[in-house]
């Protein structure tokens, strides 16, 4: 069963997607931030944009949605906060933000691992591979912390039958919308 979006959680939030952006930090520094960081300055510059937007209901609403998904990567947080905060107001600019921070990432090793094996089983369940695709699992290895990798992995101990379940419980669809 598919997870509902982060969208879906903050219903009429989501359509203060902010502008396109390219962040003006220099993209070589090792950025990091928190759930509670991002939400704050993703709903404030919500705000900023629309005032009819609740900076605090927007913050508490982000902050739960996340904490019901698997953890994100702290500097794909960072990247992305930035570049929102560095935004106009125009829609789309979230979508655009995170696109380019998982430009900007690299997987980590324990990531590269999982899109290793996930390949590979992969190949047994659907040997056209078109079920497990590489791209979908860079996604998710540039988006989620570690731990949740570790989870997800230990999946590929499932049968065919039950696999893709597993991993949809452990690396749902990744949605950042303030």
């Amino acid at each position: 069963m598919k997870q509902p979006s982060f969208r879906h959680w903050l219903g009429p939030f989501a359509v203060l997607v902010l502008a396109a952006c390219s962040s003006a930090t220099d993209e070589r520094s090792p950025l990091t931030s928190t759930t509670e960081d991002y939400c704050q300055r993703a709903c404030v510059k919500a705000h900023a944009c629309k005032d009819t937007t609740d900076a605090t209901e927007c913050s508490s609403a982000c902050r739960s949605s996340l904490a019901a998904q698997p953890p994100l990567r702290s500097d794909l947080l960072a990247y992305v906060a930035t570049c929102i905060e560095n935004s106009t107001c125009a829609s789309g600019s979230t979508v655009k933000c995170t696109s380019e921070a998982r430009a900007q990432l690299a997987a980590s090793d324990i990531g590269k691992k999982f899109c290793t094996a996930l390949l590979a089983a992969g190949t047994t369940c659907d040997a056209s591979g078109a079920s497990y695709p590489e791209s979908s699992c860079l996604i998710a290895a540039k988006s989620y912390e570690d731990e949740a990798l570790k989870v997800a992995h230990a999946c590929l101990t499932e049968s065919c039958s039950t696999l893709s379940a597993c991993l949809a419980r452990a690396i749902p669809d990744v949605m950042l919308l303030p």
